[in-house]
């Protein structure tokens, strides 16, 4: 499975901006993100128990919205699916912050990854420079924080988590900004639109999970 949907490119007369196809972007992902606010307030009722068994079942939506994103009607069903699921993964997370006292941290993270996803997409939406070439680059990040993730759950130590909560909210922010730019010359299909959120909320996901980690290892555990 690759990070990286890939969607369907068109030639342009210079730097033509999709408006079309961001329209569509923006609109699926406000209601990707009202999707996964319901599928939160579920999860934490569940427990974290049902974490791993969600988990797995999120990567199988994963796949299938890539495989049938030109289906129309089932494409949605899929992506917004996959939301709802990632919401009830995030929640028990949420859910335990909240107990432990820093209901106030998880609001500042939300802001802060609020604030710094219209920043990124403004810059994505308004450079001059090719991003393409990035993403091998990514990529290869993206395997790099999994493999340090995975390292740290057995050795620990509070200088890795630390490392690791920065490197993930650097890397995420410049996701951000790649899939952001990206749509900007994609052929305007609804299956470009899909695939193309799924990335975007990906990326916001994640970095608001890394900004939480960040400030919660500022001294308010």
């Amino acid at each position: 499975m690759s990070y990286f949907p890939s969607e369907q490119a068109r030639p342009v007369a210079g730097e033509r901006l999709a408006s079309g196809l961001l329209g569509k972007i923006f609109g699926l992902l406000a209601f990707s993100l009202a999707f996964a606010t319901v599928g939160g307030a579920v999860g934490a009722q569940i427990g974290p128990g049902w974490i791993m068994p969600l988990f797995f079942v999120e990567l199988g939506l994963i796949f299938a919205v890539q495989r049938l994103r030109e289906r129309e009607g089932i494409n949605l069903v899929l992506l917004y699916a996959f939301a709802t699921v990632s919401g009830m993964t995030i929640g028990p997370i949420v859910a335990a912050y909240v107990a432990a006292g820093l209901g106030t941290v998880v609001l500042e993270a939300a802001g802060i990854t609020a604030a710094m996803t219209v920043g990124l997409s403004a810059y994505a939406l308004t450079t001059k420079r090719d991003l393409s070439g990035l993403q091998p680059y990514l990529f290869m990040a993206l395997l790099g924080l999994i493999v340090a993730s995975l390292v740290n759950i057995f050795v620990g130590g509070t200088v890795m988590y630390t490392i690791l909560s920065w490197g993930g909210a650097m890397l995420f922010s410049v996701l951000l900004i790649f899939d952001v730019n990206r749509a900007r010359y994609a052929a305007d299909t609804m299956g470009n639109a899909v695939v193309l959120t799924l990335g975007i909320y990906l990326d916001i996901v994640n970095l608001f999970l890394f900004v939480l980690r960040i400030l919660q290892g500022g001294g308010r555990r």
